[in-house]
């Protein structure tokens, strides 16, 4: 049976607005003050257990194997090995991976660009190739791999890899550099590639040199949640990673407090919370505080500091820390209090806010409460990598 997808959509808002009830209702205090006590955390109890399983069920009918995406990309580098005169093999790798359908048509256009930028750019002719000591063909692999709540979706070449000077010359044409060449770190270099109106390509082909794409592909990304991220080796090829949430809708999520405001944190980011005092604080030589945990320092994030609130809790040992981590980091978070864990219904910000960086300082929606407040939702390795 074939089901228009907005259906499918008009079903998903319903669940969250579901989920959202449900929680109104079984933290009612008026409820449970009534003397109803066990009777009615049984049935607060049956009702989260079904909640859940019905949640399962429409998220696992909206989830499409990313092999659709990936197929198509064959017939484009056909093409392109055909009228570019290169060689140039095309490897899948986790085609099966299972992502959202709404997430599958957004990247479609992205991974096709990357695509056509690895055979353009990345991969050299057969010539150039032999004479790098290379096999005289290409590799371009894509894959995709579940990480429990995000899934990895990269584009990989073993062809020339990007030109750092190129790229800096570039910059500094169209006066982006502001400070000296030398002092740029390849991950800053990279980052002017997805400005938008920018190509190191002189000559207008029919597939690149436009400076229309990897902007556009950052944009599509980031509207769904995700995160682009570059490397390269000289020589050696270029990979470019997409971190995409698996869902968009609903998430597990520790309600915690920082003043007058509340925030979320993912369950899958939470490794540990706990009190600390004042004498497991350590600073570094520019001032940064790290917090000892388990005979290890991590990095100390104050989110009153981060976000500029007003708090009367700005002491270790009056708070509570949080040990959370990604893939490739962790780092300890202090906040006033833990409220409890809550499933909430993930509301995007208006996309007006992103010209005030709110995503890239650790914000990545809203959720709407039991009691009707807005909890912030955060976003753990960009809260890391914005302090």
């Amino acid at each position: 049976i074939n089901v228009n997808l907005s259906k499918l959509d008009n079903l998903m808002d319903l669940m969250g607005e579901i989920v959202i009830t449900e929680s109104m209702v079984t933290s009612n205090p008026a409820l449970q003050q009534s003397g109803m006590d066990n009777n009615f955390t049984k049935a607060s109890r049956q009702l989260r257990k079904l909640t859940d399983e019905l949640q399962e069920i429409v998220m696992s009918i909206r989830m499409v194997p990313i092999s659709t995406v990936f197929q198509k990309m064959r017939r484009i580098v056909r093409d392109m090995n055909r009228k570019l005169g290169k060689d140039a093999q095309l490897v899948l790798v986790g085609e099966e991976t299972e992502v959202d359908k709404t997430i599958v048509d957004s990247i479609s256009d992205p991974i096709m660009h990357l695509v056509r930028n690895a055979m353009d750019h990345g991969i050299e002719s057969k010539e150039e190739r032999l004479k790098a000591g290379k096999p005289e063909s290409g590799t371009i692999t894509l894959s995709a791999q579940n990480t429990g709540g995000d899934i990895l979706v990269s584009v990989a070449d073993d062809g020339a890899g990007i030109d750092r000077g190129a790229v800096l010359k570039k910059a500094q044409q169209k006066g982006l550099l502001t400070k000296q060449p030398h002092e740029y770190t390849d991950q800053e270099v990279y980052q002017f590639l997805l400005m938008p109106g920018f190509s190191t390509n002189e000559v207008v082909t029919e597939y690149s040199g436009r400076g229309v794409g990897m902007d556009v592909v950052k944009k599509n990304v980031e509207k769904i949640g995700g995160d682009v991220a570059i490397d390269s080796t000289p020589g050696k090829g270029t990979k470019i990673v997409f971190k995409i949430p698996l869902t968009l809708a609903i998430i597990n999520g520790m309600k915690i407090s920082v003043g007058d405001t509340m925030f979320t944190v993912p369950i899958k980011n939470i490794r540990q919370s706990f009190k600390a005092a004042d004498s497991s604080i350590l600073y570094d030589t520019d001032m940064r505080e790290f917090i000892l945990v388990r005979n290890r320092y991590y990095p100390l994030v104050r989110l009153h500091k981060a976000y500029h609130i007003d708090t009367k809790v700005t002491d270790i040992a009056g708070g509570i820390v949080i040990l959370v981590g990604t893939h490739d980091s962790s780092f300890c978070i202090f906040a006033d209090a833990l409220l409890g864990e809550q499933q909430v219904v993930v509301k995007s910000l208006p996309s007006y806010l992103n010209q005030f960086g709110v995503r890239k300082s650790g914000i990545d929606g809203c959720a709407i409460l039991g009691d009707g407040s807005i909890s912030l939702i955060l976003n753990v390795q960009n809260l890391y990598n914005a302090s």
